[in-house]
């Protein structure tokens, strides 16, 4: 079936116009934030969509047919923006150029003319698509061939309606909106409402009643006042009602099949926008629409704005002290700048041999190494990085803060951190990837490789990366905009940077001798465990090769296997727990991988990484995650046992100095109390505000009893039950971690839906939103695309359900934890303190506190992190002191 596409376009545009930043322009000074918005618009519906038909219908200058029945028809309204009318004309050559028919009929709207064309196409069994930001609209839809893709804000959040969208989002039925617009009134139109009669009771009215002719004839029905107000305004009423309906009889020139995209001349396309000062916005029209281009137009053999590179002026400084001239110029000069390093190893973790520095223009400047240890060059790029400095452009800043020893509190726009908050399913935010992306260069990233200081190689690689950062952080600064993610960047990510490039530098103090003599126990334990099972078995073998334990155990020992895989029997431990009783090898095996993992991953890990100043300075990832998580490496912080007694004693390596202590400060189940904000589930808060145990208060309600009669069991169950609903947990899911059949995990599923029924209908309206968005959002802004929820197999969208429910509230917790580490920062500094953050894990801080500041940081350090941000519930933090970590628990 044939497909139809038709846009509002000065709805669109002008939604556009005050999404993005007024001072976009091109280098003459032409405005062109609502034609950016909206050609950006355009190309992201029509890759979606990939319409047979297209239009884009605009608004006529002159007066419609509304204004001769109510003179006072869109009176009031604020001037439009002569920036905005000024950008129409560009917008119109934008659709010229790429042939896309647009109609403008006088006397008429923009929405008369969409009524007209969609009723049309219906007609014809097209399917019809309504793109708009006028709610009007919503009178159109009709199940099934007609839908409206409703702009809710900016330039990329929409909500996709059908019969049944309209009316959860309005309480009536499409062809009933004109009577609801009528009795509701729209204020942006200069048609006024009924006193008293908001949105609801407008609803209600109207499912009573079904038609405006029908209320007014039952008046004496109404309360006093309703009664009183539609009295006085009946007639207004009508008018209103009568000014809601789009016609659909406009002679609009042209039919809804006659609207087809003609053949369009890419070369003219391209240097429209190239004009335009688009450089994005080429290659993604045309991977949209490139097949309409005409053959001979360069469609197929150039999608870029630019050369693979822009050829830069380099300058490579000679001296020490032309470089410390030169950064003292660049702050006294107050222009953005970016910096980009040359590295001879791991980024962050090597010597920086050299810094290149660019701008707006095709210029580079080029700093060796060797003369960032000068203290006049020290002193120079101190001040330039720091809060009075221009705004700094880099990429991974953290490493450069890092490396450089250097606090960089003029940080503006970190690339990887902006693509990261833009998409946050990739993993690395390489250059040479988001240079392809967004800069259509296709360039090998050089992060390492020896100098050439005749101006080539290394050298000229530094100063075209720098140069291609600035322009990159120029493009995702839009992008950020144009996805209404700006704040969530400045507020959340970008000061994180320096946070966690602080916890860095500073490190954990380890006790070496304490690990040293852990890691003696943790070896002789692994002997003494393989000689055992060697004994058992009859015979020596690798104890870690599964093939052999499989031999070992299936065919020596005869035992039988409890689960299959594509290899052969399974040895996991999951297997092996459910053949304990089978033989005494199987208890010694478990022992053994734990021991073993124990060693290996701790024991013998961690000396390599303790620096020459006794403490290990771990690597904090925030680009790593989905959800918004922080993650570490070298070491993996996140996975530093706790449960068994052996995971524990690890913690004990990690200590404090002579005068200072370990100070840890945790969330208490800031998940479950996220739930309970978003669910807005009384029994939940109730559970909360009382201080009780949550698990058991939950427990107590799920099972009918009364909290003081909760066993161990139902407690166990109820915590598995909660937070298995926080990570998207389902019935088979839990019944695997409860260890009861699927059947009765459904039972105590329904009980617990039953006890808390705002949890069930806030997982049914997440997952509902996010069919219809295509992403989830936090409580502030973070997205997280969920294309899984629109895949054909059932296992996949399963997975994309679980997805979708765990996102909004891992998500949230994560932003959360992310800005009590920026405050409590802010907080430390402000109060002078010498208490420094050491480790960020999970929902906990660790610092280290001088013994003298112990009484005064807990208050700080806690109230900072309790009143982070205003839920329903309270935050509670949870802290404890200790001269290493495993007691500050």
């Amino acid at each position: 079936m044939a497909s139809l596409l038709l846009l509002d376009g000065h709805s669109l545009a002008y939604r556009a116009f005050y999404a993005l930043p007024e001072d976009m322009a091109t280098p003459d000074g032409t405005l062109t934030n609502a034609v950016f918005g909206f050609t950006s618009m355009l190309a992201k519906i029509l890759a979606d969509e990939k319409p047979d038909l297209v239009g884009v219908a605009f608004d006529a200058p002159t007066k419609s047919f509304r204004h001769a029945m109510d003179p006072e028809y869109k009176a009031g309204r604020k001037k439009t923006p002569e920036e905005f009318i000024g950008q129409l004309p560009l917008i119109r050559e934008v659709l010229a150029t790429l042939k896309i028919p647009t109609i403008e009929i006088e006397g008429v709207e923009a929405d008369d003319v969409i009524a007209t064309l969609a009723t049309q196409g219906i007609e014809k069994n097209i399917d019809v698509l309504v793109v708009t930001g006028d709610r009007d609209a919503y009178q159109l839809v009709k199940d099934p061939h007609l839908k409206v893709l409703y702009n809710l804000r900016g330039v990329s959040d929409y909500a996709r309606y059908d019969e049944a969208g309209i009316f959860e989002r309005t309480g009536v039925t499409p062809a009933q909106y004109p009577e609801y617009a009528a009795l509701r009134g729209d204020p942006s139109d200069n048609l006024p409402g009924v006193p008293g009669i908001g949105e609801k009771t407008a609803a209600k009215l109207i499912a009573t009643y079904g038609t405006v002719d029908s209320i007014l004839a039952h008046l004496e029905e109404l309360k006093p006042k309703q009664r009183e107000n539609l009295a006085a305004m009946g007639d207004r009423v009508r008018l209103n009602h009568e000014m809601s309906i789009l016609r659909r009889d406009v002679d609009c020139g042209v039919t809804a099949s006659e609207l087809i995209q003609g053949e369009f001349d890419a070369a003219a396309v391209k240097d429209l926008f190239e004009s335009l000062a688009f450089r994005t916005l080429f290659p993604r029209i045309m991977d949209a629409v490139g097949e309409r281009a005409a053959p001979g137009t360069n469609a197929d053999g150039d999608k870029t704005l630019s050369e693979p590179t822009i050829e830069i002026e380099l300058d490579v400084l000679k001296d020490a002290k032309s470089v410390a001239s030169y950064l003292s110029a660049l702050k006294d000069k107050g222009e953005p700048y970016s910096l980009e390093a040359s590295w001879d190893g791991v980024p962050g973790r090597s010597t920086v041999l050299g810094l290149a520095v660019a701008g707006e223009s095709a210029t580079a400047v080029y700093l060796e190494g060797a003369w960032l240890a000068d203290p006049e060059v020290k002193a120079a790029l101190v001040a330039l990085v720091g809060e009075n400095g221009p705004p700094l452009v880099a990429h991974r800043a953290k490493e450069l803060m890092r490396a450089l020893n250097v606090d960089m509190r003029n940080l503006d726009r970190d690339t990887a951190v902006m693509a990261y908050v833009l998409d946050p399913s990739e993993s690395k935010y390489r250059l040479e990837d988001l240079f392809r992306r967004y800069l259509s260069i296709d360039a090998a990233e050089q992060e390492t490789g020896t100098l050439d200081l005749d101006g080539t190689a290394g050298v000229v690689a530094t100063g075209q990366r720098a140069h291609n950062v600035f322009r990159l952080g120029e493009i995702l600064a839009v992008e950020l905009e144009l996805k209404n993610l700006t704040s969530l960047y400045e507020r959340f990510e970008r000061p994180l940077v320096r946070v966690l490039a602080l916890i860095e530098r500073t490190g954990i103090l380890i006790d070496q001798k304490f690990l040293n003599a852990l890691r003696d126990e943790l070896h002789a334990e692994c002997d003494l465990l393989m000689r055992s099972i060697w004994q058992h078995a009859g015979r020596e073998f690798n104890v870690n090769s599964t093939q052999q334990l499989r031999v070992v155990l299936f065919e020596n020992l005869g035992l039988t296997p409890v689960k299959k895989t594509k290899t052969g029997p399974s040895t996991d431990a999951d297997s092996l727990n459910k053949m304990i009783d089978l033989h005494p090898i199987i208890v010694d095996l478990l022992r053994y991988r734990e021991v073993e993992k124990l060693r290996s991953t701790y024991a013998d890990a961690l000396p390599p990484l303790i620096d020459s100043d006794g403490r290990i300075h771990a690597t904090f990832k925030q680009t790593d995650t989905t959800t918004g998580r922080i993650s570490s490496e070298m070491p993996n912080l996140q996975n530093i046992p706790v449960r068994s007694s052996e995971g524990r004693e690890f913690r004990r390596v990690f200590v404090a100095p002579s005068g200072s202590v370990i100070f840890t400060a945790d969330y208490s189940q800031i998940e479950l109390r996220v739930l309970a904000h978003l669910a807005q589930d009384p029994g939940l808060i109730d559970a909360f505000d009382r201080g009780a145990d949550i698990h058991t208060a939950t427990a107590a309600k799920v099972f009918g009893i009364d909290e003081s009669k909760v066993d161990p069991d139902h407690r166990r169950f109820a915590k598995v039950v909660n937070y298995g609903l926080a990570f998207g947990m389902e019935a088979y899911g839990l019944g695997q971690r409860m260890g009861v059949p699927t059947e009765q995990a459904k039972e105590i599923l329904d009980d617990y839906f039953s006890a808390f029924p705002n949890v069930h209908a806030f997982m049914d309206k997440t997952i509902a939103e996010t069919k219809t968005k295509g992403y989830t959002e936090t409580l502030f802004g973070r997205r997280r695309n969920i294309n899984e929820l629109a895949s054909d197999n059932f296992r996949i969208r399963q997975m994309g359900e679980r997805m979708a429910l765990n996102a909004p509230i891992q998500g949230s917790a994560a932003d959360l934890f992310k800005l009590s580490m920026i405050d409590v920062d802010k907080a430390l500094e402000t109060g002078g303190f010498s208490t420094r953050t050491l480790l960020s894990v999970h929902d906990e801080m660790v610092f280290e506190v001088p013994e003298v500041e112990r009484e005064k940081v807990t208050g700080v350090i806690r109230e900072t992190m309790q009143s982070v941000a205003e839920l329903i519930v309270p935050l509670v933090v949870d802290v404890g002191f200790g001269p290493n970590w495993a007691e500050a628990k």
